[in-house]
């Protein structure tokens, strides 16, 4: 199990408790740019790499890179793995061989470890859509609520396809399982959630976030993978022109949008590309007062 951080985290014990209840063949503590843990305290079978700031996305890479197993699972130092995760999500994967990476539902917590009810019933909703449409990379493209400390991959597969991107550190996720589910496929965890997420102050920054959905995107653009007309290509041209959009860049939200719909024109029909266009049109203090409510 590889746990990324950088600098002090106050529930890394808890994260890393968790992680050793589920009896792993051991546990990878990558420190990124930072001497905080001390190595003495750690549970037994874990291991601590240090290396100088490279971001999560490489910390991680470094990670399974130093794994000794076929099966590698993720954890962030602010998350808490449930009890039976690793046992449920290696069977999936092995009743499964031509699946690259398993993925389970989580439950939403605060600071201080309770349930966040209403953010809890949004994800069950989302994962309950993405089973529905199926595991696919057009029904990634439409919502993925894949949390990375909810999933477990297969280590020859994920080093195969290069890992998580060492570019980005937002939306990173998104962009391997794409890639993941271009050449493999996917398998879920039946049954109750493998991990709970913490929501606090910490979080990525929805503009890191809008940054990598805009990167990723332009990424699957690039390198052909929705070059024909097809409604992947369309929820990639439609996410770009969201992306700039969150990003306060309403020139490129406008001309993403007729870009979008020189390429395809179906996108006219769909309610909110229509509405970025025009609102794209406003004047500026309207803008403002409209990227308050998006």
């Amino acid at each position: 199990m590889v746990i990324p951080l950088r600098g002090p985290q106050p529930w890394l014990g808890e994260a890393l408790a968790s992680a050793a209840a589920e009896r792993p063949a051991e546990i990878l503590i990558i420190e990124d740019g930072s001497s905080w843990v001390d190595a003495a305290t750690l549970p037994a079978g874990a291991r601590l790499l240090r290396f100088s700031p490279i971001g999560r996305s490489r910390a991680r890479n470094e990670g399974v890179a130093a794994a000794r197993t076929p099966y590698v699972a993720f954890l962030d130092a602010d998350d808490v793995a449930l009890p039976g995760r690793l046992v449920r999500q290696v069977a999936a994967l092995e009743a499964t061989p031509a699946a690259a990476l398993c993925f389970g539902d989580i439950d939403a917590i605060d600071g201080t470890g309770a349930l966040i009810l209403d953010e809890t019933a949004i994800q069950r909703k989302r994962i309950a859509g993405l089973r529905m449409r199926g595991l696919t990379y057009e029904s990634l493209l439409v919502d993925c609520p894949i949390y990375t400390s909810a999933t477990t991959v297969r280590r020859g597969h994920f080093v195969a396809a290069g890992g998580y991107d060492a570019r980005h550190d937002a939306y990173e996720d998104l962009d391997l399982y794409l890639r993941l589910a271009r050449a493999h496929e996917l398998v879920d965890t039946p049954g109750e959630p493998v991990s709970q997420h913490r929501r606090h102050g910490g979080n990525t920054p929805s503009d890191w976030l809008y940054a990598g959905a805009l990167r990723v995107a332009d990424r699957q653009l690039a390198a052909g993978l929705a070059e024909r007309p097809s409604r992947a290509r369309r929820l990639l041209l439609e996410r770009r022109v969201d992306s700039l959009w969150g990003l306060g860049d309403v020139r490129g939200a406008r001309k993403a949008a007729l870009s979008a719909l020189r390429l395809e024109p179906s996108l006219l029909r769909h309610r909110r590309l229509r509405k970025r266009l025009l609102a794209s049109l406003a004047p500026r203090t309207l803008l403002t007062a409209l990227r308050r409510l998006r």
